[in-house]
């Protein structure tokens, strides 16, 4: 995870590129700016990367290191992956239009995933290479002057993978975050180069060959989990248990709300759609819950931002055997792994044509095949507790935020 920056601006020279190019009074992580440092950190990366692939690439040539030759091509792919973190930036900052109304946000997510698959592309040429240098292994003598020009390159490319981690921190972008990975990976690349060409002057063993290899595992292992990070959330992740903990506050803190559930929150990059149920007492009119519903909507999208949908359940508390049912569910709840919670609990009628709805929520992850013993089991709870139930509703649905998940 991408430790967050110290402070905004940031110090030294990153802190100046930034202050030339954007204004740093504005929330890095709002969409425009985010896409405005993440076009900064890319030109950089192109620069740099650049000129490390033509240094690097003739010191390779020269000396016949395929190691170091590797780890040109590793910054000449750095250079392509960065183009598309800027053609990623670009794209994000389109308004929204009729074709996309929640906006273009989810392509850094997709640009994260471009720079995962060149990653991994790239560890197999890597490991490819360096298992033909074992087998055909070409020794040779690095002279001084060329060890200090790889040192000085990864001292560059250093500053360039701290720069890359504070802006990811700052903007929170899932592409700035997977470039810095990529530019972490090329540091430690150059460093087994660097090993191999120091070796290569005490006649040591052929570790320009094992270099490569290293090269190799260390991009997969980039690749891979920038994979990983970027198809998550395409894939729709449960939101953070804090962003659910924000949301229902703010709900159950509007005058009138008893509680809330089936809260669902989907994200668009920066945007996130809410959608909410609020439980109110039946006995309020129409005009007072449309009221009560309008300022839950308002006070989450205060808090959290995006837009927030309001669904409205009114529920009678007043029936004499209200407390008793409820006082069953809680006990299901307690007692079955598989159910999360309740919810929509309502009684109607009396002694002898009572009627009673209710629904409950499985853990994430149970199987549609085992609502019917979900339902069973509840309903079996409940006759055996309240015999004079007449007519019964259980309904199970499947929760999408933690509180639904084992």
């Amino acid at each position: 995870m991408t430790p967050k920056t110290p402070q905004w601006p940031p110090r030294g020279l990153t802190g100046w590129l930034v202050c030339r190019w954007t204004r740093v009074d504005l929330d890095p992580a709002q969409s425009d700016q985010r896409a405005r440092i993440g076009l900064l950190q890319g030109v950089i990366s192109i620069i740099v990367n650049t000129l490390l692939f033509l240094i690097k690439g003739l010191l390779g040539l020269l000396l016949g290191s395929m190691a170091l030759l590797a780890d040109a091509v590793h910054s000449l792919a750095d250079s392509g992956s960065s183009l598309v973190v800027v053609v990623g930036s670009i794209w994000a900052r389109k308004p929204r239009d009729s074709k996309h109304p929640f906006g273009h946000g989810r392509v850094e997510l997709i640009t994260a995933l471009v720079i995962a698959i060149l990653l991994i592309v790239m560890a197999f040429e890597f490991f490819r290479i360096g298992v033909i240098r074992l087998f055909q292994p070409e020794h040779y003598d690095a002279p001084i002057w060329v060890i200090v020009a790889v040192a000085l390159t990864m001292l560059v490319k250093q500053w360039v993978t701290v720069c890359s981690q504070t802006l990811a921190a700052a903007t929170q972008s899932p592409a700035l975050r997977a470039d810095y990975w990529h530019h972490f990976a090329d540091v430690l690349s150059t460093a087994l180069v660097l090993i191999a060409l120091i070796a290569s002057r005490f006649d040591g063993p052929n570790l320009d060959a094992w270099a490569s290899i290293g090269v190799a595992g260390f991009i997969l292992y980039t690749g891979v989990r920038t994979a990983r990070d970027a198809i998550s959330p395409l894939l729709g992740e449960a939101p953070d248990p804090a962003e659910v903990g924000r949301i229902e506050r703010a709900a159950r803190g509007v005058g009138g709300v008893q509680g809330v559930h089936d809260l669902i929150l989907h994200r668009y990059g920066d945007f996130r759609l809410m959608s909410l149920h609020i439980e109110v007492d039946a006995g309020l009119t129409a005009l007072v819950v449309h009221d009560i519903a309008e300022k839950v909507e308002d006070e989450v999208e205060r808090v959290m931002g995006g837009k927030a949908i309001v669904h409205v359940d009114p529920v009678d508390r007043s029936h004499p055997q209200y407390e008793q049912a409820e006082g069953i569910m809680e006990g299901v709840v307690a007692d079955q792994e598989n159910i999360a919670e309740f919810h929509d609990l309502r009684l109607q009628g009396g002694v002898g044509h009572l009627h009673l709805s209710v629904d409950v929520v499985a853990i994430v992850g149970t199987q549609e095949s085992a609502y019917p013993e979900i339902e069973s089991h509840v309903r079996s709870a409940i006759r055996a507790a309240m015999p004079g139930v007449r007519d019964l509703q259980i309904r199970v649905e499947t929760g999408y935020h933690p509180k639904a998940t084992s």
